[in-house]
């Protein structure tokens, strides 16, 4: 139910982006209308991410529930990549530092649950 749910909410967030960047501008958007891109951003990848680590932890055998965890940490990821790059200060060294973010996070999900 929950994968359905996932899924539905990833394809509205997808024609909610397609209408913000079609009718209108980022700056006449605002901060709210940003705010609301990255989050539709974010729903898009953790929709693809809990498929894909879905499909990993049914493979290994292992707890689905683990796996949701898993696709929130890896799928702020890109959000934070997006982020920088927006600044402008997108390069090697801020993408190491947010593998290791996402790597460290993980690494918290496989000890504490």
């Amino acid at each position: 139910m929950f994968n359905r749910l996932t899924l539905v909410l990833s394809f509205v967030a997808v024609v909610v982006i397609l209408a913000m960047i079609n009718f209108t501008t980022p700056t006449g958007v605002g901060p709210l209308g940003v705010l609301v891109f990255f989050m539709m951003i974010y729903v898009i990848i953790y929709g693809i991410t809990n498929l894909i680590v879905g499909l990993f932890m049914k493979a290994g055998g292992k707890s689905q529930a683990k796996g949701k965890y898993y696709a929130a940490m890896v799928s702020f990821g890109p959000i934070m990549i997006l982020l920088v790059q927006s600044f402008g200060s997108l390069n090697l060294i801020t993408v190491a530092m947010t593998a290791v973010f996402v790597f460290l996070g993980c690494f918290v999900i496989k000890k504490r649950i």
